[in-house]
């Protein structure tokens, strides 16, 4: 778990409260008149904090707080902050690539602040605008500190769409990332709706990681299909159905030609029956018998 820190020159923390000590009695009798005056006053503060107590378990159940009028809720507030109910710690679990700094700013809230008035709701809409986050818990825990837990989200791709490259997770979500040549290992996709169809071809890719290792792109070719394109040029045309067995058939062409001797620069298995190996424009081999 991580602490955010806030910013001690704009808000700074609160100093203890010094306690001035008593004037020791020279009589019996002004010693219990002013233990029974103490025990007095510490009965009326012992109360004051059980009604508040009481009426901030009140405030935090949702709605409530919209039932209090402007001026009710400021003085409440300005109470519960005299009691020592105000904000002094952030801590947050989760966040690698999300900027503490972007996620106080989300939270707006500050040092001193009365935890009371901090809505988790609110907060939390203001978190899941951030590129990264995925998701967000909050919880406000008395008398002093926010608890945030993070999910963010995970690159899968680069996406090359309007002379553009972006990143995207898994479910087709720009992630708006600055440095995203730092995500160059991962595999690039190129189309108009390829993030919302690469988990699949990926998933069946992932079962030969050896050859997936190799691939430079996939190209979501007329929303219908795929082609990929191998570090060593070879280009793969996959049909528009049953992606799956068509990656098995070219698993077993892979290890039965060898592309560079032969010069092999591409394979069509848009045929279900046949392979066409493509060498030079004018040089055709026909794989039907795979």
């Amino acid at each position: 778990m991580r602490q955010l820190s806030f910013n001690d020159r704009l808000a700074p923390k609160r100093g203890a409260v010094g306690v001035r000590p008593s004037r020791r009695t020279r009589s019996r009798t002004m010693l219990l008149r002013f233990m029974r005056r103490r025990a007095r006053l510490l009965g009326v503060s012992a109360a004051a904090v059980i009604a508040l107590s009481a009426a901030s378990w009140w405030l935090v159940q949702p709605g409530n707080a919209d039932e209090l009028g402007a001026g009710a809720r400021n003085t409440f507030m300005t109470a519960t902050a005299g009691l020592g109910m105000t904000v002094e710690n952030v801590y947050s679990t989760g966040h690698r690539e999300a900027k503490p700094a972007a996620i106080l700013a989300a939270l707006d809230v500050k040092r001193g602040d009365p935890i009371l008035d901090f809505a988790p709701n609110a907060a939390r809409t203001r978190l899941l605008a951030l590129d990264w986050v995925e998701s967000a818990t909050i919880e406000r825990r008395l008398p002093n500190t926010i608890r945030v837990q993070i999910v963010e989200r995970q690159p899968f791709a680069l996406w090359q769409h309007e002379q553009r490259i972006q990143m995207v997770d898994r479910i087709g979500t720009v992630i708006n990332a600055r440095d995203v040549p730092r995500f160059g290992h991962l595999p690039l996709i190129v189309g108009e709706t390829a993030p919302q169809h690469a988990p699949a071809l990926f998933d069946t890719m992932s079962s030969e990681p050896a050859i997936l290792r190799r691939l430079v792109s996939a190209v979501w070719v007329g929303s219908r299909r795929w082609d990929l394109h191998f570090e060593n040029g070879l280009t793969v045309h996959l049909p528009e159905a049953d992606a799956a067995q068509a990656w098995r058939r070219l698993v077993r062409l892979l290890a039965t030609y060898d592309t560079q001797q032969e010069r092999i620069v591409s394979i069509d298995l848009r045929l279900p029956d046949r392979a066409v190996f493509g060498k030079r424009p004018d040089e055709v081999m026909d794989g039907s018998s795979t």
